[in-house]
């Protein structure tokens, strides 16, 4: 290393001069979430943040995974029971709202008028056959508690394990049980409270597709966090 004192001060301050100026680097591009916005049983109105983009099925761009709360949809007439935030990918997501009483099976199952479900498919979560949860699912965890805790933090939170029919049932219910509790223990990590925390695996009973191709089955193969509105 030079040391300033081999220099004389005007060789400094010329030195200091002549010095090039640190480039200022881009500031960095948002990443913007796709989401596909659709409705069941047809049409349904749509609003993010409170202003209408028209109706159902839409395709909006997002600066957060936040904003995946603030759209909202609407039917004259019919009361929303379901809406379903199912993530695709790091950058994709699909919303689902159903409107017709009797369609959404874990409002029934719950006995709640109305749900708020966010669903991770197995791909995006674990490995086949295991419940040690992807160093992917990470990232989606964090941001998930964080938002149970800004947002929800006085209700129960469901933790759902399900699996496609593939394989025993008995085998099914244990890895369903053991994906949900992953998922729960996680949340706990990150000051989710134990205690709100209701963890249930319930195997191949509730499908989101048919158990037909391989795409439907690995449709079936996923944890929901549900909440009660």
């Amino acid at each position: 290393m030079i040391r300033k004192s081999w220099f004389p001060v005007a060789g400094l301050l010329l030195l200091a001069a002549c010095a090039k100026k640190p480039e200022l680097m881009p500031a960095p591009q948002i990443s913007f979430l796709v989401a596909d916005v659709r409705a069941e049983p047809s049409q349904a109105a749509v609003t993010l943040l409170g202003k209408s983009v028209g109706s159902t099925p839409q395709r909006l761009g997002l600066s957060n995974l936040e904003d995946l709360l603030n759209i909202d949809a609407s039917r004259e007439n019919d009361p929303l029971i379901e809406k379903r935030i199912r993530y695709l990918s790091a950058d994709k997501a699909e919303v689902i709202f159903v409107f017709a009483s009797g369609r959404s099976a874990m409002a029934k199952l719950l006995g709640l008028p109305k749900i708020l479900v966010f669903e991770y498919g197995a791909s995006l979560s674990f490995d086949m056959n295991k419940f040690d949860l992807k160093a992917e699912f990470l990232p989606f965890l964090d941001r998930q508690a964080a938002m149970l805790n800004k947002y929800f933090s006085e209700l129960d939170v469901y933790v759902f394990g399900h699996t496609d029919n593939t394989g025993a049932n008995d085998h099914n219910f244990k890895l369903s049980l053991d994906r949900a509790q992953a998922v729960a223990d996680a949340l706990a990590g990150k000051d989710v409270e134990k205690a709100r925390l209701k963890v249930q695996g319930l195997g191949s009973q509730y499908p989101v597709a048919s158990h037909e191709t391989p795409e439907d089955r690995a449709r079936n193969q996923r944890t929901e966090i549900i909440l009660g509105q």
